[in-house]
């Protein structure tokens, strides 16, 4: 083994370990054959089982579906001291159509969320003009802003707290089964999680496309995807 590895334990990053602190993990019981490993220089997580020394006894069986460390072919793993050959499964990732109603999900409920705090600013301002109209109009002006603003601010704060939550989605995504990940499948940082929702208004500054190269890109990406560099995944 090389010096530095990482472990995925039921979906849990950890790491930096030593090759001596993982062998004295997997004598422990705490790491398991078909939890997953990954270093520097390897081309993804591997199945610790595929690591020779690692155990007595290498599981010859593939882990289970759905693990958010599985690559999308197998491949050699190259720059390792073991030279092992990474036998990983595809990842599921989501389709158009559940990600379509994921979508339409979100909008149903950002909507029930904004409608409640705009009707009550339109609801004060017609309460404090009264009966002058000119106040009525410019109130109703500076309550429409507010709820635009107001609005903005719910949708960044939903879809950002949700996506880098542990249920990794937003919840039309926790509906419908997908999952946001790192290309790594990891859960995504804040940082990452704003790049894609900013970048969104790029996908649909492309009269639509963006949201639609799901049909067509090889990791079902939408454009707003590739730009943050993340995977909707089917959980």
């Amino acid at each position: 083994m090389a010096d530095m590895w990482y472990v995925g334990i039921k979906g849990q990053r950890s790491g930096p370990f030593t090759s001596s602190q993982v062998r004295q993990m997997a004598a422990r019981g705490e790491l398991g054959p078909r939890d997953m490993v990954w270093q520097e220089g390897m081309a993804s997580w591997v199945a610790a089982s595929t690591v020779r020394g690692l155990f007595a006894a290498p599981s010859a069986g593939a882990p289970p579906a759905g693990n958010p460390y599985a690559a999308p072919e197998a491949r050699e793993v190259l720059g390792t001291s073991a030279g092992l050959q990474a036998g990983v499964w595809p990842i599921a990732y989501a389709e158009f159509l559940p990600r379509v109603g994921a979508a339409l999900l979100d909008a149903l409920f950002l909507g029930l969320m904004n409608c409640i705090p705009a009707a009550g600013m339109g609801v004060a301002a017609v309460v404090l003009a009264g009966r002058d109209q000119d106040a009525q109009q410019s109130l109703m002006a500076i309550a429409n802003l507010c709820s635009n603003l107001l609005g903005f601010a719910i949708g960044v704060t939903y879809y950002v707290v949700l996506e880098t939550s542990s249920k990794q989605g937003t919840w039309g995504k926790q509906i419908v089964g997908i999952k946001v990940t790192d290309l790594q499948g990891n859960r995504i940082t804040t940082g990452r999680a704003i790049g894609r929702y900013f970048a969104r208004i790029l996908s649909g500054c492309t009269l639509g496309i963006g949201f639609l190269m799901p049909l067509f890109t090889e990791k079902k990406q939408t454009l707003h995807d590739m730009i943050a560099g993340c995977l909707a995944l089917k959980k």
